[in-house]
């Protein structure tokens, strides 16, 4: 691992004993510093730490006007830098219907479904040609085994158009209205990177899309006025602060409305915690023009660089895999793409023995999903595209297929423009094998895994999607630790609540839904799963220096914790209770 501590940016910073702002005082105070430090107080001038360590030392910085905050033996650690989510998207998801399964939400069938779509009409007094839209639903955890089709939201309203976005927010379904008024037909073609589901025997479309197929429909939602917007980007950022969240992403910006509306909120001071966007690929152009001047932050928003999409979700069957899916999707008709030959050439082919890269075969069928982009040059040449141009990358790849083809693309790219620290994010890495983490420890790459997808699909994964052996090693965070890669656990909120604790909570214990272990040798300490979500994500930001650990210089970003993590029963981590969070030595949140 490499050291990420007391790389700290002391300029402007006076470390003369001197009159703090604030001191937290009588608790353990976690740093996350190289060496693991536990101190008792902190002390905070101008948003910046001013002194660290014993109690009794650091009260040296107390003075009249100083503000003291006393811990009563609560855990402080540094605030939460959230490594990859869509901030946008969680402030949309509460402020529409809420289609999550248990325990996120109350959908398990159909007819739950079309419920809470009923009543989310009525409780909005909508009017025929009103839009219904509700996210989260999940065809494999309701009891009919299938998404939401046109004839079943048929039955919700013929009048008025209805979205309903899946949980993996890869896939939508959508009524004969929406699919009327986004001008999708039996003679409407998939478009490069998505599909069109039809009805059995035809080209009719049934009501669901996958990945970049759903832009059609986007392109038809009405647009929020700039006062709508604003209150559900305040609502996220609400919901991030009460999870101790000091940093967060929104990792899909699509569009220059939503880049303009971040910038005016962060000039008028309304963004209470650091945000970082990333444009995505179709935008990414026009968006990052002037991406050295961007890339700082400006109140509290910066860009953070290029959003790529290399498959899907493997929830959703579109995450593209170099082995078959363990049950295939459809009965004998697999949905998708098939013409994925031309990405075959470009796995990597590992010498790895079977018990360290299990890819065991699927019965019944050869379907392993498809790729975003038809062909590696493409890939290639963003990758490219952004090193000469100096844009950090984040790129999406769930299926380990996927991620050779982005491991081939970075190697290329690095070949023409060597020399430089580019820290690739690899956002999901789901399921990177053994030779693929070995490539992304040579070519230095930094995954950000998901750690709860664990407990939210892992029986899933196991019983369905996967296999047992495949689904023990999905997000290898223990594989990544043994290498020394620099690593991360996201929530990818809304797919699931932003709630750091959880993929903390998950990375340690690896239990599933049902209660099961999955992949007990991919366990790691719970200190190693805070730097996870601490400094380990500064890093990926390449703000290790300012965020991420409570040291000397760095900004005074903290979350006080009802416990310490460290000391508690592993299986309690998730239900320790977020205090307060502090952003700059101001307090964001209080409970």
């Amino acid at each position: 691992m490499k050291d990420l501590g007391r790389q700290t940016n002391k300029e402007n910073v006076d470390m003369r004993p001197g009159e703090a702002d604030r001191i937290l005082f009588n608790g353990t105070i976690v740093t996350v510093d190289s060496a693991d430090t536990v101190a008792e107080a902190v002390a905070i001038k101008d948003g910046k730490i001013a002194a660290v360590g014993a109690q009794d030392e650091v009260m040296q910085w107390r003075g009249t006007g100083t503000e003291l905050t006393d811990l009563k033996g609560k855990t402080a650690l540094p605030g939460f830098v959230e490594p990859h989510s869509h901030l946008s998207f969680v402030g949309v998801k509460l402020n529409v219907a809420n289609l999550s399964p248990p325990p996120i939400g109350p959908v398990g069938s159909l007819a739950d479904l079309k419920q809470v779509l009923l009543e989310y009409k009525e409780s909005k007094g909508l009017k025929p040609g009103d839009w219904i839209i509700g996210m989260g639903y999940d065809d494999t955890a309701m009891t009919e085994q299938r998404h939401p089709n046109r004839e079943d939201l048929d039955e919700v309203s013929h009048e008025n158009p209805i979205l309903c976005l899946h949980i993996s927010a890869h896939l939508a379904a959508m009524n004969s209205k929406a699919l009327e008024m986004a001008g999708i037909h039996e003679n409407t073609p998939d478009p490069e990177g998505g599909v069109f589901q039809r009805l059995p025997g035809s080209q009719v479309p049934n009501g669901v899309a996958e990945e970049l197929a759903m832009f059609s429909l986007f392109a038809v939602l009405p647009t929020p006025s700039e006062e709508e917007a604003v209150k559900e980007i305040e609502d996220a950022i609400a919901c991030y602060a009460s999870h101790g969240t000091t940093t967060a992403h929104d990792a899909a910006i699509k569009s220059p409305g939503q880049l303009a509306l971040f910038r005016k909120m962060a000039d008028e001071g309304r963004l209470d915690i650091d945000v970082v966007g990333w444009p995505l690929f179709n935008v990414a152009d026009q968006m990052l023009a002037n991406f050295e001047q961007d890339r700082v932050y400006r109140g509290r928003f910066r860009l953070g660089g290029l959003k790529l999409l290399l498959d899907g979700s493997i929830q959703g069957y579109t995450a593209f895999l170099s082995q078959p899916y363990h049950v295939q999707p459809g009965g004998d008709e697999p949905v998708g793409r098939d013409d994925i030959g031309e990405v075959d050439q470009l796995l990597v082919q590992s010498d790895a023995p079977a018990d360290v890269l299990p890819l065991p075969q699927a019965e019944g069928g050869d379907y392993r999903g498809y790729p975003t982009f038809e062909s590696q040059q493409e890939i290639t040449g963003w990758l490219k595209k952004a090193y000469a141009k100096g844009w950090s990358v984040q790129c999406h790849t769930n299926g380990d297929a996927a991620t050779d083809m982005l491991i081939a693309a970075v190697r290329e790219a690095e070949v023409a423009y060597p020399g430089q620290d580019r820290r690739v994010v690899i956002v999901h890495a789901q399921t990177m094998r053994e030779d693929q983490l070995d490539a992304a420890a040579e070519l230095g790459m930094s995954p950000t895994f998901f750690p709860g997808h664990v407990y939210y699909w892992g029986d899933r994964h196991r019983d369905i999607f996967l296999g047992s052996e495949r689904a023990a090693r999905v997000n290898p965070l223990r594989s990544a630790l043994d290498r020394g890669i620099v690593f991360t656990g996201h929530h990818d909120a809304p797919v699931t609540p932003a709630d750091m604790l959880v993929p903390i909570w998950a990375a340690v214990n690896r239990v599933t839904a049902s209660g099961e272990v999955l992949g007990p040798e991919q366990r790691i300490p719970a200190i190693e799963a805070i730097r996870a979500a601490t400094i380990n994500g500064a890093y990926q930001l390449f703000e290790e220096e300012t965020k991420g650990s409570i040291e000397v210089g760095k900004l005074a970003d903290f979350v006080v914790l009802s416990e310490n993590p460290l000391k508690v029963d592993p299986m309690t981590i998730k239900d320790i209770q977020v205090l307060e969070t502090i952003k700059e030595g101001e307090t964001i949140f209080r409970l």
